[in-house]
């Protein structure tokens, strides 16, 4: 007996020691994400599900009771239709905010000149309400996409800019005075010395921004739009439904989801696969 307790301990303990390996680090990496992605997720559906038994349904509904209103809207196919016009905003309104905040980031970074003459127009741009910039536009431009688009850029830009401007601010210069000492030539030192160094901020930036302007796209479409999810979002909330309010915010979660993990998740795998071993 004694034989075997000793000949099975080792055989335990290897198991257990595989398991701690696993959960921190050890084993394989894309799994054990994968298992902590899929317990989040479990995580905030029983919050939601445990605030539901709290609260009546009519406030806050089953997660199950707004998966199947979603699932119904898709059959119907009208959902499309305003994920579409939704998406489009998005693109536009993020195609200025990073273009305009790339101009503003690299020239402040690179120009004390520049650097004073925009740091009032982001403190004016930080500290105005969106509400207030989104409404001048309204009443400048009128109600329609163009105003609806650039109320959705307007707000992210100082944001981004100043988010551009500390990352190029970061770029280490010994190693661009190394490249110039090893006689590397202009494009070599772009691509191969500062692009590495500005390329994390710059898909940090691209997150943060698509996550800013979807929300001010959101707020753009209840404010004064015809269609698009935020427009069926207010639309419901008016009529006091909030399963279909919860649906269609629930669908836009999904596709920003997806941009965040096949997209994202791929264009950064692919920038900085020279940092895998």
């Amino acid at each position: 007996m004694a034989v075997m307790a000793r000949s099975e301990a080792p055989e335990n303990t290897g198991f257990l020691a595989g398991l701690l390996a696993a959960f921190s680090g050890g084993g394989d990496e894309r799994a054990r994400n994968a298992l902590i992605s899929t317990l989040s997720v479990a995580t905030l559906i029983g919050i939601w599900y445990l605030g539901s038994l709290a609260l009546p349904s009519s406030v806050l509904p089953a997660p199950l009771t707004v998966i199947v209103a979603l699932w119904e809207n898709l059959l119907k196919g009208d959902i499309y239709t305003d994920i579409a016009i939704t998406l489009a905003r998005i693109g536009a309104a993020f195609v200025i905010a990073m273009g305009m905040a790339l101009v503003l980031g690299f020239s402040m970074a690179l120009s004390k000149t520049a650097g004073t003459f925009f740091q009032v127009w982001i403190i004016c741009g930080i500290t105005m309400p969106a509400l207030v910039v989104i409404l001048t536009l309204y009443m400048v431009v009128g109600l329609n996409d163009t105003a609806a688009v650039l109320g959705a850029a307007a707000p992210v830009i100082p944001i981004l800019s100043i988010n551009i401007r500390e990352g190029v601010k970061g770029i280490d210069t010994r190693l661009i005075g190394m490249a110039r000492a090893f006689r590397a030539g202009k494009r070599q030192q772009i691509v191969q010395v500062m692009a590495p160094q500005v390329a994390p901020m710059l898909l940090a930036s691209t997150r943060f921004g698509i996550g800013l302007i979807w929300k001010m796209v959101l707020f753009v479409e209840l404010l004064g739009r015809g269609s698009g999810v935020g427009y069926r979002i207010e639309f419901f909330y008016q009529m006091f439904n909030m399963t279909e309010v919860l649906a269609h915010a629930l669908s836009f979660v999904f596709v920003m989801l997806f941009i965040e993990i096949a997209v994202l998740g791929t264009i950064e795998r692919r920038i900085f696969r020279w940092k895998r071993t």
